[in-house]
């Protein structure tokens, strides 16, 4: 017996087969590459607002109490981030209210600025003694 010869399919991937793997290992990075860029952008939002939530947090618990919080605006900076505070008295008409009240509710808009770009805006109402400075 003389020596066999090996049929041509026999000798591994042909060009063509090569080429098909490395596209579907191509795909398969890329979805996963595009996954990774995700995460970090939602990373990033994430670590944004709650950088504001904290110095929001902060401005309020800072707020004069009672009558010293008069209407209009304030405005500061809390750790590098800028924060503007606007109030005004909330109009209201509730039915059958007594005739003086000894509670005057006030808006309170806080409005927080991050260094990029990332904005709040927290909204609630405050009762103040009737009769504070305005």
């Amino acid at each position: 017996m003389g020596p066999t010869r090996r049929m041509a399919c026999d000798d591994g991937f042909s060009l063509i087969e090569a080429l098909v793997a490395l596209a579907v290992l191509a795909a398969g990075l890329a979805t996963i590459g595009q996954l990774g860029f995700q995460t970090l952008a939602a990373a990033r939002h994430a670590e944004t607002k709650l950088l504001l939530t904290a110095t929001a947090r902060k401005a309020y618990a800072a707020l004069p109490e009672g009558r010293a919080l008069g209407d209009g605006t304030l405005s500061g900076e809390i750790d590098g981030v800028a924060w503007r505070l606007q109030t005004s008295p909330f109009a209201f008409a509730a039915p059958g209210a007594p005739p003086n009240p000894a509670w005057t509710p006030q808006a309170v808009r806080l409005i927080v600025a991050g260094p990029s770009g990332g904005e709040i805006v927290v909204d609630t109402i405050r009762l103040r003694p009737t009769g504070a400075t305005r």
